[in-house]
């Protein structure tokens, strides 16, 4: 769960089919992600960085105060929710998280709303509305490199989901009636 607090927003595997053999979690604040269930269930690892300041997955501080590299190949998946607004080189970043995930199988869930830090978030995330910062997102995983362009079907192999980019749920958000609109945005790695 990159860029975690003391909640990773997981389904509780418990009442699903979902089932978490291991939840590490980064972030920047070492007391929140001790905190967090997910990772203290799955006896998980904890990974202090700033990614703005490096945005690579190297020689991360952990609980031990040692640092560990994350290896090549070796997540299943890599989540980060709402935190890509934050990040001052997300392409960075994600073609990390495109290193460390098994390739063929292993994917990117990057998850935002439009709720956000606005004294934050970049500009041009704040500029823009829910569908760009969805093509944002998209671009920035083509940037990355190494994440599938096409399915089989030479249809998009990106994927969009969640009912916030249409103009309605926008509006309706904005008013306060109709909630908050959610996005997620998923990649595969070659």
């Amino acid at each position: 769960d990159l860029m975690s607090s003391q909640v990773s927003h997981l389904p509780d595997d418990t009442n699903t089919n979902a089932r978490f053999e291991r939840v590490d979690v980064h972030g920047m604040n070492h007391d929140e992600l001790e905190a967090n269930p997910d990772r203290t269930r799955t006896n998980g690892r904890i990974l202090v960085r700033d990614l703005n300041t490096n945005p690579s997955l190297v020689n991360l501080g952990c609980e031990s105060e040692i640092p560990s590299t994350i290896p090549s190949g070796c997540y299943d998946a890599v989540l980060c929710n709402v935190g890509i607004q934050y990040l001052q080189e997300p392409e960075a970043v994600l073609a990390e998280v495109n290193r460390i995930l098994k390739p063929q199988t292993g994917f990117a869930v990057v998850s935002f709303s439009n709720r956000f830090f606005y004294d934050k978030a970049l500009t041009g995330w704040i500029e823009r509305g829910m569908r760009e910062r969805s093509k944002l997102v998209v671009d920035y995983f083509r940037a990355a490199g190494g994440f599938e362009d096409t399915d089989g079907n030479g249809n998009d192999a990106i994927r969009v989901v969640g009912g916030g980019t249409g103009a309605l749920s926008q509006l309706l958000s904005v008013g306060g009636l109709g909630g908050d609109p959610f996005v997620a945005v998923i990649a595969t790695k070659r």
